[in-house]
Order: C-alpha cells, then structure tokens, then sequence
C-alpha cells in the first residue's frame, strides 16, 4: 500500500513538473508582412542599379534615384509610391489606380489593373514604373526607362 501511495506520488510530482507556464503560447497571426509573402527585389535595395534605367528594387519608406539622369527622391506611404523630382511627383498606389503627374509632361497608367505608370517630360526619356509588391511604406518596383 505505501509503495503504491510513494509511486502515485512520484507520478503526480512528474505531471505537475511536466505542464506550466514554461509551455510557450501559439503565435497568433500578424497584419505585418513577412518575408516569406514579400518576393524578393532583383536589385534589392542596390539603388545604383537604377542608373541605367532598368532595376527592380525594395524601397522602404524613402530612397534617392537616378533613371538615366534623371533624379528622383522615392517616398513609400500607405502602399503608394510617391516620385519627386524638379518638375513635380508621380505617384502610384498599389491597386493600380491614382496615378498623376503635377508639374510639366505627361502620364499613363499601365493597362489591365496592373499598378504600374508612365511618365516623360518634353524631349525627355519614357520612364515606366511597374509595382510588383505593395505594403505599408514597402514597396517592390521595376523601372524601365527608354
């Protein structure tokens, strides 16, 4: 009987020394994007890439570029894509609409809900802008300039 009782005790020691809040909780999903959803850039955050006017990079809240000459400052705001330079901004949301041009030149958004838009000033080069990913102040974007 005791040897029962002693057994049943050791048992019960174990069990309670088994569970308690050592026990880590399940994670509960985030809003946040992680790296697994986001694809990955090309060019990454290489902006000197952009030189030549074809790049594909991540640009996080905002970036300094230059597409063939032209300069540029990147803001990321809400998922839209703000380009500034001397004549006025571009700007481009990721669902593809709200893409505008202030200052002189024109633009044209990219057909079949795809987020992109072009630009060009008078005499000056096409630039098209193509978002590949949208989120927050993180953008994915390809530029070809021609």
């Amino acid at each position: 009987m005791i040897t029962r009782g002693v057994a049943g005790l050791a048992l019960l020691l174990t069990l309670v020394a088994c569970s308690g809040p050592d026990e880590t909780p399940a994670s509960t999903p985030s809003n946040t994007p992680t790296s697994a959803q986001m694809p990955a850039a090309k060019d990454g955050q290489n902006y000197k890439a952009c030189d030549d006017g074809v790049c594909e990079v991540l640009i996080r809240t905002k970036a300094a570029l230059n597409l063939k000459g032209d300069k540029f400052t990147a803001t990321v705001v809400g998922g839209t894509l703000k380009l500034t330079d001397s004549k006025g901004y571009i700007s481009l949301s990721r669902n593809g609409s709200g893409a505008s041009r202030t200052g002189g030149g024109s633009t044209g958004g990219a057909a079949g809900g795809i987020a992109g838009v072009s630009w060009s000033d008078q005499g000056g080069p096409l630039h098209i802008a193509t978002l590949a990913y949208a989120e927050g102040d993180t953008v994915i974007v390809n530029f070809t300039t021609k």
